[in-house]
């Protein structure tokens, strides 16, 4: 009788469970005052249908009966299945959450070295939780605060630790040298069972461990602005003063104040010099007071001397550089070579001027519609070049067919390996991305300063809220958005995954985020866009 019993639990779409010890009711007070809701309230597993499968012969959802709380069942190694019968599986979910009561885990943390959205320590990586006398908590940021709720929302303690120094080289071998990697293979391998930091979930990274996603970084284009929350600084006056002379090359402009114009004003005093009614004669008069020692007055006397021939190449140079300034030769010419070098020194004077206002006005239009710049393409077809992180270099030369030469390379003095994209370990590239930005046209090395960067919204929120790269602005659409989350050893990820979803659907991760979002400081008109 008791095997026709013990084979009848589960054969058939039935409510097998229905008058289990597990389905007794649970403690009515509880379920009354607390909220949300205690995971051992829900119950109503206990009143639908389930049947014994086949595995090899069932597609759809089934689970062993290991994770079964059955325990009178002598089916140990049968797969039950609420999916055949048309109803939902709540007894898996409402079990997981339960079997985290009480439990460790193992938690390492990663700090963060931009945004706001992740984890920050003063100390750095997988550093210890408290100051020494255990009072104060010194991990910060919106993701260890949600972490922490959850803990206490799932009744199970967090420990603190860090992955084995050992597997640091095998971590190495696999992924690379970021101590973010680090911490997603010894997650992947269960050494720890979550990592908490703000995690770009790659290709990669997913594959070997699940994620539980907590935010969203989208990335801009940024350019520098042509507001200054300072007003007109000695630095905004340099570089609207030099823009006069940007018209030519510096070689240009000495040739014609060192070459061009001295000779063409040497040449006027060749044709003139001693010319009558010339402005450069070889005599003048001279008015001369002598007193003898015979004379109450003194007597006046003209004399004729020479005029030395240094004053007259003086004056000639003088009047060549005049004749550029003023548009005009004032000097009365008798010669007929001295008439001919005019011609001459009008012309040259009359094409530069044309050659320079055109050039001028080229290059202010040009500043105005750089200042203008909305998206990637307009950047690109102005002749841009970009600062990015590697990753997101990548990324949005993919995306929007960026040539590779117009992205600054890795700095190879730094330890980079000459790539686009900065990726080095030693020239914190997430803000190097914005301190090597210059406005277009204001540098002359592309291979140290950009025109424009691929950055983290987020890190530009950061920088503003400390008052910092104010004269950079996010324009256009996004171009990427970076999905970051939580990496969590595939032995524990069922039942917590389905916690911090649960805690996060109830809104705790939106507040913490909300609370930690920073408050720009830079003027109304600057350190916005988009």
């Amino acid at each position: 009788a008791n095997s026709s019993i013990e084979y009848m639990y589960g054969a058939g779409c039935l409510p097998h469970d229905a008058n289990s010890t597990e389905c007794s009711f649970p403690n009515i007070e509880e379920c009354i005052t607390n909220f949300p809701l205690p995971a051992g309230c829900d119950r109503s597993w206990c009143a639908r249908p389930w049947c014994y499968v086949d595995p090899d012969n069932c597609a759809l959802m089934n689970r062993p009966t290991g994770d079964k709380m059955q325990h009178g069942s002598k089916h140990h190694r049968h797969y039950y299945s609420y999916a055949t019968c048309g109803y939902m599986d709540d007894f898996t979910y409402t079990e997981r959450l339960l079997s985290l009561r009480g439990r460790t885990i193992k938690m390492a943390l990663n700090s963060n070295t931009g945004g706001w959205k992740g984890a920050y320590h003063p100390d750095g990586n997988f550093a210890p939780d408290g100051s020494d006398d255990g009072t104060v908590e010194k991990w910060q940021g919106p993701v260890v605060n949600f972490i922490r709720k959850a803990a206490v929302e799932g009744n199970f303690t967090l420990e603190v630790t860090r992955p084995p120094e050992w597997l640091e080289a095998q971590s190495k071998r696999f992924f690379g040298p970021s101590s973010f990697d680090y911490c997603v293979y010894a997650a992947a391998l269960g050494y720890v069972d979550l990592c908490v930091a703000s995690y770009s979930v790659t290709a990669k990274r997913a594959s070997v461990t699940p994620f539980f996603e907590t935010a969203e970084d989208a990335i801009y284009l940024v350019v520098p602005s042509d507001a200054s929350d300072e007003g007109l600084t000695p630095e905004a006056f340099l570089e609207s003063f030099l823009t006069v002379f940007r018209p030519f090359t510096w070689q240009s402009w000495l040739m014609i104040f060192a070459f061009v114009l001295p000779v063409l004003g040497l040449l006027m005093f060749f044709h003139e010099r001693g010319a009558p009614g010339s402005a450069y004669q070889l005599t003048h008069p001279v008015m001369v007071q002598r007193r003898s020692k015979y004379d109450e007055e003194p007597q006046t006397t003209f004399e004729v001397r020479a005029i030395p021939t240094w004053k007259h190449v003086v004056n000639s140079l003088y009047m060549g550089l005049a004749a550029f300034f003023q548009e005009s030769y004032d000097q009365s010419v008798v010669t007929l070579g001295g008439k001919i070098n005019l011609l001459a020194i009008s012309a040259f004077v009359l094409l530069v001027l044309n050659v320079y206002t055109a050039n001028l006005a080229a290059i202010l239009t040009d500043d105005i519609a750089s200042g203008s710049i909305d998206s990637v393409e307009a950047a690109i077809r102005e002749g841009y070049t970009f600062c990015s992180e590697r990753k997101v270099a990548e990324t949005v030369m993919e995306l929007h067919s960026v040539p590779p030469d117009s992205v600054l390379p890795d700095p190879v003095d730094l330890g980079g390996d000459g790539k686009p994209g900065f990726n080095c370990p030693n020239c914190a590239a997430r803000t190097r991305v914005f301190e090597h930005m210059r406005k277009k046209g204001t540098h002359s090395d592309p291979t140290l300063y950009c025109d424009a960067a691929f950055a983290s919204w987020e890190d530009l929120q950061v920088l503003h809220a400390s008052g910092q790269h104010c004269d950079k602005v996010r324009v256009g659409e996004m171009l990427v958005k970076k999905n970051a989350g939580l990496p969590v050893f595939e032995g524990v990820s069922a039942e917590l995954m389905a916690l911090l979803y649960r805690v996060k659907n109830d809104g705790v991760m939106a507040r913490e985020m909300r609370d930690a979002e920073p408050t720009s400081v830079c003027p109304a008109d600057q350190g916005g866009g988009g």
